[in-house]
């Protein structure tokens, strides 16, 4: 071992004084304990230097396994150096052997006292170290001191007793070496390398153990080769690092730690590959020089038990009396439906709960439908019935339905459970979804007295692949994965949807997941790895949870944030795992995942050790990963339910199922920006036989795709192809003529192709289109500026009332959803979006998902709530160009004022690489608005005209999408250009008037004032005005500029008064909306008119009051309203209203939230107030 000896003083204190004690004449056995690379043969060296320096004469040994079946053999070699020795061996008699040399050593003693160092005892043979013992019983009248280290550490496979077992305490002197602390560790690092950072300190702590061997091992590697930064970096694996001491040191750690314990330690490193990733403070957490593992909060697993997390619970034996809830049980179960944790159910003597009346209120739709609705159950929690005539006829995750979860850009929405896998339902049933309840006649199970499968449905991991005989559950490949099914239980977007019967374990009760739903029933199966490890190694659980407390005490584990143990670094991991076969890897991680399958771990846990074997061929396995992809795409972790699906792939499949599994692989890895990779998957699951909706499911996915890089023409191919082989379902032909309609979208001759047939074959047998195929046709002429908004919806409604295949549906409420909010009826297009979204398969990649969150951010839009809109714009999913989400984002910057932001996000997209889609003219559209903004009213034109010009080549003629008619006329009246700008106003005001609405027509009426001016302007803008004011609709963003153009008009003609009014409704109206840009042009119009003052904001910490101001700061130090009452001698009622209004400005609910408002408000003026408290 290298490098200096840190925190041993007191080992050496203690043989310094031995020593002195030995030159008096009396000796002693020292016994020097310690874990293997603690620095035991250090000290024994240092102490052996000292003895000589102080005249003492040295006798040395080191033991080695070799000499262990060799009698004396430690003896021999420790007095070999001495005078009198003859090189002989010991005779027949071990005693009369021992004896002799004994002798020689007193002998030897006579002429000066003696150190005899042992070095490594624990590896002597029998018969030394029994001399050894017996002459401690002897040196205390010799000047012989007697230094022995031994091996100190708790083994999986139990040691021999230590060498000081059958001594008294008085005889010897034990000294335990304790494990380096991180300050000790830390000032080793900073000697070898003076510059390093404190992070890249702690990280070599950290791999360091703990260990002076593992520590200096890995100094020498890092100081081994010069780095061209000075400083090499901390590796997570040995291959970067040369020679290669540390690895090499590792290695012999395990080799002194035994076969069984380095089994074990090699099983917890692959087990830990397979944990998700710990936190990042986790590994920067110091530790005292002895530590003692810290005990994580009784309430870490429940914190984390989100509904992914998908517990697998187990259920109650048959005939056993489930355990009564407690208090704390019961309100439990009203949490909200996040806690995901599904509870065992009462005994099988429990009745079963009536549904109410209020399943029957909301309207049925068609069973088809099914799969595509989603509920929101009003019980938060779910009791699961065990074997009881109303037990679940489960079609598990593998039957190959895609069950129901919560969209990618969705609230989180929990679907009803299945009639089939739950014995309770829900009180509610979610509006626009059909009572599923009685979807299917249940499949009655055995009774009571016959037998039910040990495992449950989740088959033994032994079972081969297939179902069971005699098993309650269909296999997956009976029906139609998607027609017919109800929505799936929430079990399977949580974890386990089928919870197995009760299991015999042999493991203690603390460890087996208990029926009750509390933090520490949950930590348990969350975070304890014995059993798991038993099961892959092989070894006694109990000495496992030894070895494992003991490897925490010393370092080389460190307990992660859910108490689980881990190796203190990933490189101390890889170390371990170093030269260990890549079959023995696989096989712990199979035998870890059946151990937690059989256990009830989370569906998410068992999957990922699934991740690293190869096929494990059965049913069981299968069942796992699809269910782990649900949990992810519920968590929108499109990328983790990629990797599941691509294992699960792995596994023998039918060619039905692959077809179905690639087209959700490639839905989700379109999700995951992997846009190549999805197309090829897609492509792949087209050419597998699959039945016709499948084939359909999967022909829409692959042209969305497509469509979203850009190949508009290989994707209408695609669609083409697979409506010729639908001859003989033409409802699903229909569907695929409706899917290349709205994809068609994304090229202008394509377009103009299939809506000229569309418009043709719907006007001569609109049933031949479909109902989602003429309600393309209503959007069409509702830009076309054919029809008006009163038609068009009511057009529309029509179509709504009609039955509709379950397929074709999304396309008929998502084109339904976009008319309704260009029709202003804003409440019922957010309806129909919410419907149409929940409709929408979370892993099957649709076209109409992107159109209903685009409708959302219009209808958002149009209410002027600019934070949700930028929220909406976080995350547009994957693309090549800006979508209509930035668009209405780049516009929400400019009417909050943040126009350098804006220009930012502009600066962003290279337009002349943008496909050539509809939402391009809606980004030129925005970008016109940002140029206006910003002083550049040439550059807004040309942004404009160019947006007016796409949208006339597509016949979007109405200005119901794109005003960009009005924009270019106020642009042509800031440059001069009055005539013009009267002509476009003129021809706004005529294509808005057919169509009717509100909002149109009053925003053509207030250009068209502008352009006119004179008496005639101002009786337009006041028409502009009254229009806008009694609109059923929020169109307080068209009202504020109309304001503040008539306020702007009656200024011109002198009418002050007027003018005033006017603007400051404009100004509060702009306040209201957080439209900073109106605000601050209703200010400087309202100057211009002579107003005595700015106008002032209403929120904000700059419009609070001096009084409001003044409260809210002795509130934010932590005083009572009764302390700020009786330090500004105010009334306590008075305070409190002060504070009401306070948090209405400031927009906050909470007094903790005063603080961080106030100093976001910039100028926090403090007045200084005596403290009247003690």
């Amino acid at each position: 071992m290298t490098g200096p000896l840190r925190e041993r003083d007191d080992a050496h204190a203690l043989l310094a004084a031995e020593i002195e004690r030995a030159r008096a004449g009396t000796g002693r056995l020292v016994l020097l304990r310690g874990a293997t690379g603690t620095g035991r043969t250090a000290v024994l060296e240092t102490a052996a230097r000292h003895a000589e320096d102080r005249g003492l004469r040295v006798l040395r040994v080191r033991c080695s396994p070799e000499d262990t079946s060799v009698p004396f053999a430690m003896v021999l070699h420790l007095l070999g150096p001495v005078p009198e020795f003859t090189d002989m061996a010991p005779g027949g008699d071990d005693r009369g052997s021992a004896a002799r040399l004994w002798r020689l050593l007193r002998a030897y003693a006579a002429d000066g006292p003696v150190l005899v160092a042992v070095d490594d005892v624990h590896l002597a043979d029998e018969s030394s170290r029994r001399w050894l013992t017996e002459a401690a019983r002897h040196v205390d009248r010799l000047p012989v001191l007697l230094v022995a280290t031994e091996r100190s550490q708790y083994d999986v496979e139990p040691r021999p007793a230590g060498l000081t077992q059958a001594l008294s305490p008085s005889l010897v002197r034990t000294h335990t070496l304790a494990p380096l602390s991180d300050t000790a560790a830390a000032g080793l690092v900073r000697d070898a390398f003076p510059d390093a950072s404190p992070a890249w300190t702690r990280e070599v702590v950290l791999a360091g153990a703990g260990s002076p061997l593992l520590l200096n091992a890995l100094l020498d590697d890092l100081g081994g080769t010069p780095h061209p930064d000075g400083i090499p970096p901390v590796p997570d694996t040995c291959a970067a690092l040369y020679p290669g001491s540390y690895p090499a040191a590792v290695s012999w750690w395990l080799k002194s730690a035994g076969p069984a314990t380095a089994d074990v330690a090699r099983c917890l490193a692959a087990l830990e590959q397979a944990w998700p990733a710990r936190p990042p403070d986790g590994r920067g957490a110091l530790r005292h020089a002895v530590p003692h593992p810290r005990t994580p909060p009784q309430d870490a697993a429940y914190r984390q038990a989100l509904p992914s997390d998908g517990v697998y619970r187990l259920a109650s034996p048959l005939g056993t009396a489930h355990p009564q809830a407690s208090s704390s049980d019961a309100a439990y179960r009203q949490a909200l439906p996040s806690d995901g944790v599904y509870r065992q159910a009462a005994p099988l003597s429990g009745t079963h709960p009536q549904a109410s009346a209020a399943d029957a209120s909301y309207p049925q739709v068609p069973s088809a439908d099914a799969a595509y609705r989603q509920a929101l159950p009003s019980d938060a929690v779910y009791r699961q019935a065990a074997w009881s005539d109303a037990a679940y006829r489960q079609a598990s995750a593998s039957d190959g339905a895609y069950p129901q979860a919560s969209l990618f850009d969705t609230a989180r929405r929990h679907p009803h459970e299945s009639p089939t896998a739950r014995s309770h339902r829900p009180r509610d049933i979610a509006p626009g979804c059909r009572d599923v309840w009685s979807a299917e006649p249940r499949t009655p199970l055995p009774g009571p007295g016959a037998e039910v499968p040990e495992h449950g449905p989740y088959p033994h991991p032994d079972e081969p692949a297939g179902p069971a005989d005699g098993s309650p559950y269909r296999a997956y490949p009976v029906h139609d994965p998607y027609d017919g099914r109800p929505p799936a239980a929430p079990g399977a977007a949580y974890g386990r949807t089928d919870p197995p019967a009760h299991v015999p374990h042999r493991t203690t009760s603390w460890r087996t997941p208990s029926p009750s739903p509390s933090p520490s029933s949950s930590q348990g199966s969350a975070g304890d790895p014995v059993d798991v490890l038993a099961e892959a190694a092989g070894a006694d659980p109990a000495r496992i949870e030894g070895w494992l407390a003991a490897m925490t005490r010393l370092g080389l584990l460190r307990p992660d944030a859910g108490g689980r143990p881990r190796f203190a670094h990933p490189l101390l991991r890889d170390a371990v795992l170093s030269g260990w076969p890549r079959p023995r890897r696989e096989a712990v991680h199979r035998a870890a995942a059946e151990a937690m399958l059989r256990r009830g771990d989370r569906v998410e846990a068992v999957a990922r050790h699934l991740l690293r074997t190869p096929a494990v061929g059965r049913s069981w396995a299968l069942r796992v990963l699809r269910d782990a992809v649900t949990v992810a795409v519920h968590d929108a972790r499109p990328a983790d339910a990629v990797r599941y699906l691509r294992r699960a792939l792995d596994e023998p499949l039918t060619d039905d199922l692959r077809q179905r599994l690639l087209t959700e692989l490639g839905s989700l890895e379109y999700a995951s920006a992997d846009t190549p990779a999805a197309i090829a998957r897609l492509a792949e699951a087209q050419h597998l036989p699959a039945d016709p909706r499948n084939r359909v499911r999967t022909a829409v996915a692959l042209g969305t795709a497509l469509a979203g890089r850009g190949e508009i023409r290989t994707a209408m191919e695609v669609l083409r192809r697979t409506e010729g082989r639908l001859s003989g379902h033409p409802g699903l032909a229909r569907t695929v003529q409706t899917a290349t309609a709205l994809l068609s979208d994304a090229d202008l001759a394509t377009r103009q192709e299939v809506y000229r047939w569309l418009s043709e074959t719907g006007r001569v047998s609109p049933e031949l289109v479909g109902t989602a195929g003429q309600a393309l046709l209503v959007r069409y002429a509702a830009t076309a500026a054919l029809i008006s908004a009163d038609e068009a919806m009511t057009r529309v409604r029509d179509l709504l009332a009609q039955p509709t295949d379950p397929l074709a549906e999304p396309f008929l409420l998502g084109t339904a959803a976009a008319v309704a909010q260009w029709a202003d009826e804003l409440d019922e297009a957010e309806r129909l979006v919410e419907r149409g979204l929940a409709g929408q398969h979370p892993a099957l990649l649709h076209p109409m998902q992107h159109a209903l969150l685009n409708t959302r951010a219009d209808i958002v839009a149009s209410r002027g709530d600019h934070a949700r809109l930028l929220a909406l714009a976080a995350d547009t999913g994957p693309g090549t160009g800006p979508t209509n989400r930035d668009a209405h984002a780049l516009m929400a910057l400019v009417h909050t004022g943040r126009t350098d932001e804006a220009l930012r996000h502009a600066d962003r997209f290279d337009l002349r690489e943008a496909p050539e889609n509809w939402e391009l003219n809606r980004y030129l559209y925005a970008r016109g608005v940002l140029r206006a903004a910003t002083g550049d009213p040439a550059g807004a034109l040309h942004d404009f005209l160019e947006c007016g010009r796409r949208q006339a080549a597509r016949e979007v003629i109405s200005p119901v999408v794109t005003p960009w008619r009005t924009a270019v006329a106020e642009c042509r009246l800031a440059l001069g250009g009055g005539p013009e700008a009267l002509a476009l106003a003129t021809e706004e005001l005529r294509l808005a008037r057919v169509w009717g609405t509100p909002r149109t027509v009053g925003r053509a009426l207030r250009v068209l004032g502008t352009a006119t001016g004179g008496r005639r302007g101002l009786e337009l803008a006041e028409e502009a005005v009254r229009t806008l004011r009694e609109a059923s609709a929020d169109t307080d963003m068209e009202l504020i500029p109309a304001l503040l153009a008539q306020g702007r008009q009656l200024l011109d003609a002198g009418e002050r008064g007027r003018a005033r009014a006017r603007l400051r409704e404009a100004a509060d109206l702009a306040e209201r909306k957080g439209a900073l840009r109106w605000l601050t042009l209703a200010g400087q119009a309202l100057r211009e008119g002579g107003a005595r003052g700015p106008v002032a904001s209403r929120t904000g910490a700059d419009a609070l009051t001096g009084s409001e101001r003044r409260i809210a700061e002795l509130a934010a130090d932590g005083r009572t309203n009764t302390e700020i009452a009786d330090l500004l001698h105010l009334a306590r009622r008075t305070v409190e209203t002060h504070l009401t209004s306070t948090y209405r400005k400031l927009r906050i609910r909470r007094r903790t939230e005063l603080p961080g408002a106030l100093e976001r408000g910039g100028r926090r003026e403090r007045e200084r107030h005596p403290d009247t408290r003690g």
